[in-house]
């Protein structure tokens, strides 16, 4: 944030400094406060937590809201304890982390009675559970974690969903021989040649399904500021903001973009790597996609979004063979100018 603050003033000394602190600064300020101060209960101890586990953080006097309503399989875990804030402490207190992502920025917790919760920032959250309820209802077969309440605890959210046992396909990967893998890639391409079935409603605006904007995902996160309603909108949120690229290298780019631009709109991840594929090995010694998880980034894109985003861990470098496995809905290979202008434009991206 300091660095970021003098980047801005060195730009523009008279900037507002309050304006460059971002929406939420209020808020953590006050959290941060309140943290300081607090007098452990008898039943959270927060000390019992290394320093970077996200559940020292937490304070039981800040304000919990209920963002959407939570569901029986939570509320049961959370047993009518008041107030919330001290009944979610404890229930996280045994929680099994499966997931934590540099400097906890986001954690996974299993909890009892096949429920999981994520913590993150709220705006990540709010997208994902929206997506995820939008799945729930026009494609309720899909494997997806169904949501069961969003809640805000002070600086941080909650998403809680339905846990999906099995294995993540980075680590099973390894496991497979030829024939599995292709099993697997094939199972994939049917589940979202049918995810990229689902028709893109009219007057909804690309991205987020509640319109939360677009997000493009490479090194860092950007997401749009306002409505984005068509794929040439699109673009120029893509190739605008770059401080590497002149204008000139810009526009010769984009004018290698197809000139149509009514390509079709369709349902998409965002995201698909093996991390987020859950895989289950069967008794019949057959491995099957069970879940695919982490829908943040998901929404409403043009067809090629997805095959972009499927390589974006990708290197020159990159040994690692499920590359040459990628469904054939989500290949590269389907959008070979999208692909290339999009791993071109990648170092001078802002968020490259």
């Amino acid at each position: 944030m300091l660095a970021g603050l003098q980047d801005a003033l060195k730009q523009n000394p008279e900037a507002d400094i309050t304006s460059l602190l971002g929406r939420d600064y209020s808020r953590k300020l006050e959290s941060f406060q309140r943290q300081a101060k607090r007098q452990p209960s008898s039943s959270f101890d927060p000390a019992r937590y290394p320093v970077n586990d996200i559940r020292s953080r937490l304070c039981t006097s800040d304000e919990v809201t209920v963002i959407s309503e939570l569901q029986p399989e939570v509320a049961c875990l959370l047993n009518n304890q008041e107030p919330l804030s001290e009944a979610i402490v404890n229930l996280l207190a045994e929680a099994e982390v499966l997931y934590e992502g540099a400097a906890a920025s986001v954690v996974v917790f299993r909890l009892p009675n096949d429920v999981a919760v994520k913590i993150a920032n709220e705006d990540s959250l709010a997208m994902e559970h929206a997506s995820l309820s939008y799945l729930k209802e026009h494609l309720p077969n899909f494997p997806t974690p169904k949501p069961l309440g969003l809640v805000r605890f002070g600086i941080h959210c909650l998403l809680f969903t339905t846990f999906i046992s099995g294995l993540d396909l980075e680590r099973a990967w390894p496991r497979l021989d030829t024939s599995q893998k292709s099993s697997i890639s094939d199972q994939l391409d049917a589940l979202f040649s049918e995810l990229r079935s689902l028709p893109f409603p009219d007057n909804m605006p690309l991205g987020g399904v509640s319109g939360d904007g677009c997000k493009d995902g490479r090194r860092a996160i950007r997401v749009s500021s306002e409505p984005i309603l068509d794929v040439g909108k699109l673009e120029e949120f893509i190739f605008s903001e770059s401080k590497r690229a002149s204008p000139v290298y810009t526009r010769l780019l984009r004018s290698l973009l197809p000139a149509d631009k009514t390509t079709k709109v369709v349902f998409t991840h965002a995201d698909v790597r093996p991390a987020n594929i859950m895989v289950d090995l069967g008794d019949d010694g057959a491995w099957k996609v069970v879940g695919v998880i982490d829908w943040e980034g998901s929404g409403f894109y043009p067809e090629c979004w997805e095959c972009v985003k499927v390589t974006n861990n990708l290197t020159c470098l990159d040994r690692f063979d499920w590359y040459d496995s990628l469904p054939t809905c989500l290949s590269p290979n389907r959008y070979p100018v999208g692909w290339l202008l999009n791993r071109v434009w990648d170092w001078s991206a802002e968020n490259g």
